[in-house]
């Protein structure tokens, strides 16, 4: 029997407030500060030689206690009016000091649960629970901060509820209560842990793996430009502020990056400022990417990257990291596809491939026609594989389930017209890999899409 109380609101920590508020309280007290300066230096030394009286200064120090105060006064309104709850069939997160807002989602619905331990937070010791559900961008719920610790054991909780009610439940509600009550780290003596994926990356090798792409040489490049020309500051400022935020992405997602394999969930664990554990059901991985950038051909470098469905495009930076590799060998990364998806090593490497580009296709790509390729092709489990290739001197190779196309598009530009050449694009969920069979014959292109519309798709019920 369930008891009264089993499903009450839970609180979150008394800091939520003032941490959620930190990075605005700061900003304004910056502004105060740099728009009161003058008047406050003229206070404290007037040109007549005399300094504040002491009322003056008493008067000055009770507005700054009483700002505090009440300050502390609405956080705690305001954290008292914060809760959480797991109730039977759903997740629910209350908030709102004057109007109230309740956000619900339920069990089955839910696609990933991550744990996220932002920079000021984390000084206190305190993270935050991440609820990824299906739906639009704004569908996800974040219950802060807690206790790191209670965070761990919330979303082990979760994870036990979604098991029991999710689509593909494997355990009944009573093993997953069960589950969900033991303490955590209870079976550490007798359970192994999860084997490592991905052992950490070295800091060197992020730093250098972020310092060696062309987006940042392009930005010290335009940021040395007034200092060896006569062109301002002003005119690179733009690019600046467009590739310095995506430069620090790429630091803060592969710092300290290490990944594991358990059972049908990956799990990552990444950040410099936020630190951040995150799960990849393997069942929300659709298409694939094996790529080296020119500047890292020299170490041997390569990345991996994947679109989960319901994660949405890369610049969504709150649902988490699409790049199951940062930045490792070549061996890792052939590892990781082959763990995360049913292709061997020699689907990978060295792929059959049906169609290549043509010869005159170095019209239109000269560069990168003689790796333009595409493959059709059954996997182990008997799921049919496509795989497209490209690239010179940025080598690139993406992999997909056909099941998993949305949409297939053909694409014919004026100059492959008069080639007789044409794109095959595949719309595949939103997420940092495109695929698209580049410049293949008129009738070759034909073909494909004729091939592809033909594919199986799966339940609608299905991801």
């Amino acid at each position: 029997m369930t008891s009264p109380n089993a499903f009450a609101y839970r609180r979150v920590h008394r800091l939520t407030p003032f941490l959620r508020a930190w990075a605005i309280a700061a900003a304004l007290a910056t502004l105060l500060v740099f728009n009161f300066t003058t008047t406050l230096l003229e206070g404290l030394q007037r040109s007549t030689g005399e300094s504040w009286s002491r009322v003056e200064m008493a008067q000055v120090l009770g507005v700054i206690v009483v700002v505090i105060v009440l300050a502390l006064a609405l956080s705690q309104l305001w954290w008292s009016r914060i809760g959480f709850r797991l109730g039977d069939d759903e997740v629910e997160l209350r908030s709102g000091l004057i109007t109230t807002k309740v956000r619900a989602t339920r069990y089955n619905r839910i696609q990933a649960v991550d744990v996220i331990e932002p920079f000021a937070p984390r000084l206190f010791g305190l993270a935050a629970v991440r609820v990824e559900a299906a739906g639009g961008s704004d569908s996800a719920i974040e219950i802060g901060y807690v206790a790191r610790t209670e965070a761990e054991d919330l979303r082990r909780e979760l994870l036990g509820r979604i098991a029991a009610q999710g689509p593909d439940a494997e355990m009944s509600p009573a093993e997953a209560a069960e589950a969900a009550a033991e303490p955590s780290g209870a079976d550490s003596n007798t359970t192994p842990a999860a084997p490592a994926l991905i052992p950490p990356i070295p800091v060197a090798r992020s730093l250098a793996g972020a310092a060696l792409r062309l987006s940042t040489v392009f930005t010290v490049g335009m940021s040395l430009l007034p200092v060896l020309t006569e062109v301002t500051f002003a005119v690179v400022v733009p690019v600046l502020v467009g590739f310095i935020p995506q430069i620090w992405q790429q630091i803060d997602q592969s710092w300290r990056y290490t990944a594991t394999l358990d059972g049908e969930v990956v799990h990552l664990s990444y950040g410099l400022a936020n630190r951040r554990s995150q799960a990849v059901p393997l069942d929300r991985v659709h298409a694939i990417r094996v790529s080296q950038p020119m500047l890292w051909r020299p170490f041997g470098w390569w990345a991996v990257a994947v679109n989960i469905a319901g994660y949405g495009s890369e610049s969504n930076k709150q649902s988490g990291t699409s790049r199951l590799l940062p930045v490792g060998s070549y061996d890792q990364a052939i590892a990781l596809v082959t763990a995360i998806s049913p292709l061997t090593p020699e689907h990978v490497t060295t792929p059959k491939w049906d169609l290549c580009s043509p010869k005159r296709a170095r019209i239109p790509s000269p560069i990168d026609a003689s790796r333009q390729a595409l493959s059709i092709h059954p996997a182990p489990d008997q799921s049919t594989w496509a795989t497209t290739g490209h690239g010179l001197l940025s080598r690139r190779r993406e992999f997909i389930d056909v099941s998993h196309i949305q949409e297939i598009t053909y694409r014919q530009g004026p100059v492959q017209r008069m080639m007789d050449l044409a794109h095959v694009r595949f719309d595949l969920v939103p997420g940092p890999v495109k695929m698209t069979a580049r410049d293949l014959d008129t009738a070759d292109a034909w073909a494909v899409v004729a091939e592809l519309s033909a594919r199986e798709l799966p339940p609608l019920d299905q991801p």
